[in-house]
């Protein structure tokens, strides 16, 4: 089916196109971060009761999520590399607590933002 644009005349005489009707914009804001050439959609969590100041839940595509947070101890995350390897190691932390320091949405000196 082709759609045609419907003209109207006016008092005057003149041929004026009739104008569309646009429906309001309904928008969705999304973040997603590579890490490592894997894409995680960014996803804020609540601030839970035991001493959490500010959370994130990075989501891989296959489903995985990682939890990072900035706590009153520092700055944690629940994958595997930070949990054996990491974890009161390396000041830096895994490569989750790196990127979300790099992109600003944590920071590494325990402030709250």
């Amino acid at each position: 089916m082709t759609g045609v644009a419907i003209a109207r005349v006016d008092p005057a005489g003149e041929i004026r196109p009739r104008r569309r009707i646009v429906g309001p914009a309904r928008a969705v804001c999304r973040l997603t971060m590579a890490i490592n050439g894997v894409d995680y959609r960014v996803e804020p969590n609540p601030a839970g009761p035991f001493d959490v100041r500010k959370a994130y839940r990075l989501r891989k595509p296959d489903g995985t999520a990682y939890d990072v947070a900035l706590t009153g101890h520092g700055l944690t995350c629940d994958c595997p590399d930070f949990i054996f390897h990491r974890d009161g190691l390396g000041p830096d932390g895994c490569k989750h607590i790196k990127a979300m320091v790099a992109y600003g949405l944590l920071d590494r000196t325990g402030r709250k933002e």
